[in-house]
């Protein structure tokens, strides 16, 4: 009887095992469906159970030769919603985030009802009777048991195989904003709505953005360079994002994070510029000032440490001209006759650039990007060309004709002063075009051509700004005689201030160096970066000799500021340099136009001025080079447009203001200038 008994608890321990073996059988191969093959009204809440993330790299920050910050970037906040969870209707809540965000409602609210009806339609393709809209967490435990329980109830077997559900995802976020302030941080949370969140934002922050845009630049959306270093140092500037993977609960919710699923981001690397922000600051000062003064349309500068080759300062001034109309061409059909425009009127000489209306770093930055003709200028790398030729004598006399001469070929070719005779040297130093035409003569076409194109025209200087040009020199198959005229004092060659200071480069080092420029000219101070390598353009002793020559520009130049800038302060650093004063040419004329008569290929009464200058002279530290767009009527009816007049006190102070600045020991026998 004992027996028996045993023997049926035997057989019901074993039915129980079995039982329960059997339903755990079902509950893993129920699991399993549930993963491999959910019901539609589960696609909302199922899942994989583990989520990733990326995690932003910060990006380097810039920063000029000294260390100081010029962009930085950190991390911001910016809102979005999730429209399965906002409330129905969503309107207060749309109205509410576009007061906070300063944004207009209408924009928002038509995003976010596109994303509902998305949501919607692909709802009621599923079959699903889940509701878009908050619920509490009691609502959506519910929805599954009940979803489970029926499903259960229809089979226990596992559904037959299904190709991937081809319906679009919902969609979960609709960006509100931009980076937020603290206080529009502070808002958002305080809303009382689900489906309302934050997200963290990488935020590009600049500290000197009115006086370096156009160097610094600007990053994207994307948050890569988009503009000036930003864009040039944009490799090593980028960080590499890291990642981390976690596992979640159903509610999205992380429960904990597996060894080897977090990877930190690596940050980018910082990039130590050549500009001086306090020399940006001084140039930028100095050279507002003197565009107000002059009334001009614009003005250019660009300083470089000539040993070196790396540029310390670039500022780029365009003004508004309420009193300048656009250029009126003719029709190139109709019949000559005397023109109704004013050759007194003022007309407008830059080309337009509404980008620099946007945001300064959008401008065009002309230092580079801009060419001009450098008028007298250029005669300091012609005259020093033709003397290491030895086609000239330093001491020769030259005939100049009381200030007007027309050349073998018939060009009339004037001077502003009237000399009957000047030294070689003195061609130089007075700027004589009759002089310089004569004896540039001697050369041949492709001595005075290679000439240029040896000190760097025609060419870009390998700064690495987007957008540089190479400037226009003629090709040696089209030169011609007026070509070698015309270039002898500055015409005829179209450059930037980059080129120009990189040339005069060959008369500020010393040594043996002089008479060599840098073969590129550098925007980043990093330490590794190789040294630009040296070009020999000029002799040694022909480089010091033109130098010479412009120190007694730079002393003309000193009388004409005591004259003319009685608010000038006494001067503490010797300097050479050269002025030059050019006319702006028209360029080609729309399709089917020509210019009316008295125009010949440029504007009547408008030039480009400008001044360039090596400082102190006897151990150059810097480079100057200023242009004035357009100096202003009153100015040329007045005979005061010329380089030394408008661009040369402009140098000068910066010269004064910079070398105090820097520590440079004041040139013997000159006073102290306060900075």
């Amino acid at each position: 009887m004992n027996r028996a008994i045993g023997t049926r608890i035997d057989r019901c321990g074993v039915g129980m095992i079995l039982m329960i073996s059997l339903l755990l059988g079902v509950v893993v191969a129920r699991v399993v469906q549930l993963q491999l093959a959910p019901d539609p009204r589960l696609m909302t809440y199922v899942g994989d159970h583990s989520a990733g993330q990326i995690v932003p790299a910060l990006r380097g920050d810039v920063v000029d030769r000294r260390g100081r910050l010029l962009a930085s970037t950190r991390f911001g906040s910016r809102a979005f919603v999730d429209p399965l969870r906002l409330p129905d209707p969503p309107d207060e809540v749309i109205v509410e985030l576009a007061r906070i965000v300063d944004r207009d409602p209408g924009p928002i609210g038509r995003r976010i009802a596109d994303a509902i009806s998305h949501n919607r339609r692909i709802l009621d393709a599923r079959g699903s009777a889940l509701t878009i809209g908050p619920k509490t967490d009691a609502q959506v435990r519910a929805e599954l048991i009940n979803i489970i329980r029926a499903r259960f109830a229809r089979s226990n077997q596992p559904p037959p195989h299904e190709p991937p559900d081809p319906t679009p995802a919902l969609r979960r976020y609709v960006r509100v904003s931009g980076v937020l302030s603290d206080e529009q941080i502070a808002a958002v949370r305080a809303i009382d709505a689900p489906g309302v969140h934050l997200e963290r934002a990488t935020v590009r922050e600049y500290t000197a953005a009115h006086l370096a845009a156009s160097i610094v630049g600007k990053v994207g959306f994307d948050g890569g360079g988009l503009l000036g270093a930003e864009l040039l140092m944009d490799d090593t500037l980028v960080g590499i994002d890291g990642r981390v993977r976690y596992v979640r609960d159903a509610y999205g919710r992380p429960l904990w994070i597996e060894v080897g699923d977090y990877v930190p981001a690596d940050p980018g690397r910082d990039v130590q510029l050549s500009i001086d922000i306090e020399l940006q600051r001084i140039a930028a000062d100095e050279l507002n000032r003197g565009v107000e003064r002059a009334d001009a349309a614009g003005g250019r500068l660009v300083m470089l440490d000539p040993d070196s080759g790396q540029i310390l300062a670039m500022v780029d001034v365009v003004r508004d001209l309420p009193d300048a109309v656009p250029f009126q061409w003719e029709d190139r059909d109709s019949p000559r006759r005397r023109s109704a425009q004013s050759l007194r009127q003022r007309y407008i000489t830059l080309r337009p650039d509404p980008a620099r209306d946007i945001h300064p770093a959008l401008a065009r930055n002309r230092c580079v990007e801009d060419v001009y003709e450098p008028g007298s200028t250029f005669k300091a790398i012609v005259w020093a060309s033709i003397t290491d030729l030895d086609l000239a004598d330093p001491n020769e006399l030259i005939k100049t004709h009381s200030g007007a001469w027309r050349t073998p070929y018939g060009r009339r070719v004037e001077d502003v002063n009237n000399h009957e005779q000047l030294t070689w040297f003195d061609v130089l130093v007075k700027s004589s075009n009759i002089g310089m035409s004569k004896v540039a003569a001697r050369a041949d076409f492709r001595q005075l051509h290679d000439a240029v194109r040896r000190f760097g025209f025609g060419r870009k200087t390998g700064i690495g700004l987007p957008g540089e040009t190479a400037g226009i020199v003629t090709r040696l198959g089209d030169w011609t005689q007026w070509t070698q005229t015309s270039v002898s004092f500055g015409y005829e060659v179209a450059v930037t201030p980059v080129q120009m200071v990189r040339a005069y480069a060959a008369f500020a080092r010393p040594g043996d160096r002089a008479g060599t420029i840098p073969e590129r000219l550098d925007l980043v101070a990093s330490p590794d970066s190789p040294r630009p390598r040296d070009i020999r353009v000029l002799s040694p002793e022909v480089a010091r000799l033109t130098r010479d020559a412009m120190l007694e520009v730079g002393r003309r130049l000193d009388q004409t500021i005591r004259t003319f800038h009685y608010d000038d302060q006494p001067f503490s650093y010797t300097l050479f340099g050269k002025s030059g004063t050019a006319r702006i040419p028209l360029g080609a004329p729309p399709k089917g136009t020509r210019a009316p008569p008295g125009y010949q290929g440029y504007f009547q009464h408008q030039y480009t001025t400008s001044f360039i200058a090596g400082a102190p002279a006897d151990e150059p530290r810097i480079i100057v080079i200023v242009i004035i767009d357009d100096p202003g009527p009153a100015l040329v009816r007045a005979n005061r447009y010329y380089g030394s007049h408008v661009a040369g006190p402009i140098v000068r102070r910066v010269v004064e203001r910079s070398l105090a600045y820097m520590g440079v020991e004041p040139s013997p026998g000159m006073g102290l200038a306060t900075n």
